[in-house]
């Protein structure tokens, strides 16, 4: 099978994104998570998501973000798919929007939809731009310099760095496979690289905890790093621009963007059966494209 490389990882750069301090960045992942989970008008927050791409473009890392965002979009598109057919927040007194033969698409659907989306889409975009200009390491001194428990900060660690290590990891298996002549596409392909990508995780493990040990991992203390980061005074005005503005963000979506505050959004209807025929076919076309997969192999 033919992998892209999409994972979550540190892109190398000198743009000005990369060259600021996570804490930094951190405030602002913090604050516009916050203000996602207040706000319930989705204008804001698709406005938060075209800003993080744009962001992401002067950093050099658009292409990388492109990928992660693509892998994650039916996962996105079919909560607007779900809600606009189905709605849970209006219950029996939904008002349709518009006949699509047996499918009854419904207005309140459709705005709840469009929210859930936009609060999933500012997050990600967000959260992505952030991890892929920020070294690992640098980003869990970070951690440990705000005093997080250094098990979490070790937890968060592998997390990040353990996926895109088991990536190469089945990349090298599938080429090997090809080398001999083994079946290298298709999902069963994957089936035979299971065993030695395993082995070689549990074997990884196994060296990590021995060098724990070797460092006093368990032992009390002051933790050392070996990379340092800096917090200068660019560093400083952008965190507490971060606190502003997911302070004020987050009152303002309480107070006048939550649930009760937000007027249903009223589309035109060839804008609605767009929306929803481009997330229906974004969310069945993965479904039919896997079941073909393994059909076939």
């Amino acid at each position: 099978m033919q992998t892209m490389n999409v994972s979550i990882t540190h892109v190398h750069g000198t743009s000005w994104l990369h060259r600021l301090s996570p804490l930094a960045k951190l405030t602002w992942v913090i604050a516009i998570m916050a203000f996602a989970f207040a706000s319930y008008n989705p204008w804001p927050l698709f406005t938060i998501a075209i800003l993080g791409l744009i962001a992401g473009a002067t950093a050099g890392i658009l292409p990388q973000m492109g990928r992660v965002l693509l892998v994650f979009a039916p996962v996105t598109a079919s909560m607007l798919v779900i809600q606009a057919i189905a709605p849970a927040i209006c219950s029996n007194n939904c008002t349709p929007a518009v006949q699509l033969g047996p499918l009854t698409i419904y207005q309140e659907g459709i705005s709840h939809g469009l929210s859930l989306m936009s609060r999933v889409l500012a997050m990600e975009v967000v959260a992505i731009a952030v991890l892929m200009t920020t070294h690992p390491s640098d980003l869990f001194s970070a951690l440990a310099r705000i005093h997080v428990p250094y098990v979490l900060n070790f937890m968060l660690a592998m997390t990040l760095q353990l996926i895109p290590v088991l990536q190469r990891e089945v990349q090298v298996v599938l080429s090997a496979q090809r080398s001999r002549g083994m079946k290298s596409t298709g999902f069963g392909s994957l089936l035979p690289s299971f065993v030695p990508v395993f082995a070689g995780a549990f074997e990884r493990v196994q060296q990590l905890s021995i060098s724990l040990e070797s460092r006093a991992f368990g032992s009390t203390g002051a933790k050392t790093s070996y990379r340092q980061i800096t917090f200068g005074p660019v560093d400083k005005v952008v965190a507490v621009a971060g606190i502003v503005v997911g302070v004020v963000g987050t009152a303002v979506g309480l107070l006048f963007w939550s649930a009760g505050q937000t007027p249903v959004i009223v589309l035109p209807v060839w804008l609605t059966v767009l929306l929803f025929a481009a997330a229906a076919i974004m969310f069945i076309g993965v479904i039919v494209v896997a079941v073909v997969t393994l059909a076939r192999s």
